[in-house]
């Protein structure tokens, strides 16, 4: 049980804690100084005004000139200080109460009043708060010091009955003066205490409110950045597979395939900044679902082991059989993790092997990656370093590697969404072993089985049959205001021998399905005049498209993108640039259901 005894600090320290009047401290003096920089003037003025009143009556005038002095000295102490810009305030502040009790002293002590009990010196004791707001054990101090000297002189100068009255007189107006110093103080240094609470308050609230509005442009920019740049990326992978379905000749085949890979990069870049975006600002969400563990596998085989294999690296996956087949969570931000740490390692290995072990603790519901290479390896002192945004690190050695440091950064912030964490081991110049875990439910606890028996056999059926979508039957509307964007998917579809109607804008798709159907529309989302949104909605509300699936066709490929299409009504999403596999694989699923 606390003893319920009064806090000295409380008291001492005007109602506050010893560190909170440290933190106001600045702003006291300045105020201390401000103060006393108008009473300095008054002082030499009322000293002055004194002086030539005094003479006239011929009175001594020793004690004044302690005042016009005493100011003039204030002033060149305070021009002094002012290099040491707010350090020594305090002795300024003191200096001026000096001049003020030897000013008192003189009064008290000059040989009119030896024969009385003072009365100038003990006013000004009483008088001592309203000037300086010092910590209380300074103050005191100086109270005590001040009156102890008075006393002394009043010893040696003063008569008997005097120095006797002096002392009851001093002893209590130093008491008094020192209580209501601490009230005063108490009350003053609250109030600053106060203010500057409150103004601290408005300008965090005032810079929240920059904040918001910054990221609300940088969201609206980078909105506006993807379609600007996806766009005309759109033309360029369209066009770059033209030249590689269509050339005789390897070498422009060569370049073409340099031109593709050099595309996925940027793309890679792009989205790795949009991600970083959303996650700066709070709006990156996990989607959770049920998916097939073997599904994200075989994408992220498909994805990484011919980039290890064109670099003569021998590529190991295993796969745990007990891993359920189906589990619950964002498997997009999965499969985004695990592609990032095996292209990280791919990229930074030159000889060896890129191995990766996944499993799953079905008692903690983790589902655990191990990526281990054979590459450089990550120094001791960079380590810290290593999750940091923008971070590259061992730029001279690593200066021709593709990226922009984003990934790992955002691997590690998605984990953590998902209350995982990376762990990272490594030897330099021998090689890396990064350990992702993620919490993930269970849907379907039935065993995953020999995932590298199923991959191999599904690749010799790969070999023996390979699937093209064909259907001559087939019609679809492709609405987008850019020219060179219908042409690109026109022949991204030339081998399907699907019928494709294209429109440059949402009034004349409007016209066509009033007399026209299709099996899927395919709607740009930002065009001139009527968005696709915009046009989306006149098709419901007029019924021209019933049961006919509308994708939208958007460069808008921003975290959260497809959700938001989706509760506008569309009935798919398809982000620029097209890349056709994903294209393929969604008219299989509409056209089949149609056809």
């Amino acid at each position: 049980m606390k003893n319920n005894y009064i806090n000295k600090n409380l008291f001492l320290y005007c109602g506050l804690q010893k560190e909170e009047l440290e933190n106001i401290y600045p702003q006291i003096m300045e105020r201390n100084v401000k103060l006393i920089s108008n009473c300095n003037i008054g002082i030499i003025i009322f000293g002055l005004t004194l002086l030539v009143v005094i003479s006239m009556l011929g009175y001594s005038t020793a004690a004044y000139w302690i005042l016009v002095a005493g100011g003039a000295v204030l002033f060149l102490i305070k021009f002094l200080l002012k290099k040491f810009k707010g350090k020594f305030d305090i002795l300024y502040c003191y200096a001026f109460l000096i001049v003020v009790m030897v000013f008192g002293m003189a009064l008290s002590l000059q040989p009119a009043n030896i024969n009385f009990p003072s009365t100038a010196f003990v006013a000004f004791l009483v008088l001592l708060p309203i000037t300086v707001n010092d910590k209380p054990f300074r103050m005191g101090l100086f109270i005590l010091i001040t009156t102890a000297t008075y006393q002394v002189l009043c010893f040696y100068i003063k008569n008997g009955d005097a120095f006797a009255a002096d002392i009851i007189n001093t002893v209590i107006f130093s008491i008094l003066g020192f209580i209501l110093y601490i009230m005063i103080s108490n009350r003053s240094v609250r109030e600053i205490f106060f203010w500057t609470q409150a103004a601290e308050k408005d300008r965090i609230q005032e810079e929240a409110r920059i904040a918001e509005r910054a990221n609300r442009a940088k969201s609206n920019f980078l909105a506006n950045m993807s379609h600007e740049i996806r766009t005309p990326m759109n033309a360029i992978i369209g066009l770059d597979e033209m030249i590689i379905r269509e050339s005789n000749d390897e070498t422009a085949k060569k370049y073409a395939a340099d031109i593709k890979s050099a595309g996925g990069t940027l793309l890679s870049i792009i989205n790795d900044i949009l991600d970083l975006s959303k996650i700066e600002t709070g709006k990156m969400e996990l989607v959770p679902v049920n998916y097939e563990v073997s599904s994200v596998i075989n994408d992220i085989v498909n994805m990484t082991e011919k980039k290890a294999e064109d670099k003569k690296l021998k590529f190991i996956m295993n796969v745990d059989k007990d891993i359920p087949s189906v589990l619950n969570g964002d498997e997009i931000r999965i499969r985004q993790i695990l592609l990032n740490l095996i292209n990280n390692a791919v990229k930074y290995t030159e000889y060896g092997s890129i191995k990766v072990d996944i499993s799953f603790d079905r008692n903690a519901s983790v589902l655990k990656a191990v990526v281990k290479d054979t590459g450089i390896g990550i120094k001791d002192e960079d380590k810290e370093r290593l999750f940091n945004l923008f971070q590259r690190l061992d730029e001279t050695r690593n200066r021709n590697i593709e990226g922009t440091g984003l990934g790992l950064n955002i691997s590690m912030q998605l984990a953590k969404m998902m209350d995982g964490d990376i762990a990272v081991e490594s030897e330099y110049g021998k090689g890396s072993t990064f350990t992702v875990k993620v919490v993930q439910k269970i849907a379907d606890g039935t065993p995953i089985g020999d995932y590298t028996k199923r991959l191999e056999e599904s690749r010799k059926a790969e070999k023996e049959y390979k699937p093209q979508l064909v259907a001559p039957d087939a019609k679809i509307l492709v609405v987008d205001d850019n020219d060179m964007n219908l042409k690109v998917f026109k022949f991204l579809l030339k081998n399907t021998k699907i019928n494709i109607t294209t429109v440059l804008s949402g009034v004349e798709t409007l016209e066509l399905l009033k007399s026209n159907k299709y099996d899927v529309i395919f709607l740009d989302q930002m065009m001139p005049g009527m968005s696709g949104i915009e046009t989306l909605q006149y098709i419901k509300e007029q019924k021209l498209a019933e049961g006919t699936p509308v994708v939208a066709l958007t460069a808008d490929a921003i975290s959260g993108a497809r959700e938001m299409y989706m509760e506008q009504g569309f009935t798919d999403y398809l982000a620029k640039p097209i890349i056709y596999e994903e294209l393929e694989k969604l008219l299989l699923e509409y056209l089949g259901k149609n056809n």
